[in-house]
């Protein structure tokens, strides 16, 4: 099972995240990093994590995003601090990896 590195969740929003990730499901993966953002849905307010996986979803959905997947990652990454911008690069590349490797098969 996928796990995101930098999460602090609620076991809902933990199982919810790991099916998104699992899954690379496009629209799962939005609705996690919204609330992440927001800390609703039963996550926890988590702004690394949510930049992060703002950005997972540009990488491994490009066939389906549109303008507001761009402008959603740039507001979402604009509220963590410079010095967490590596971490949430990072988770993003770690599991973008993890995504591609189990469509794979």
């Amino acid at each position: 099972m996928l796990s995101l590195p930098v999460a602090a969740m609620t076991e809902k929003a933990e199982q919810e995240t790991a099916n998104a990730l699992v899954s690379g499901d496009y629209q799962q993966l939005r609705n996690v990093a919204y609330g992440m953002e927001t800390g609703s849905f039963g996550h926890d307010h988590n702004p690394i994590a949510a930049c992060a996986l703002r950005r997972v979803i540009l990488l491994v959905n490009s066939d389906k995003v549109d303008m507001t997947d761009f402008n959603n990652e740039a507001i979402a990454c604009r509220k963590i601090e410079v010095t967490d911008n590596q971490q949430a690069w990072e988770t993003a590349f770690t599991i973008a990896k993890s995504i591609s490797a189990t469509k794979k098969k």
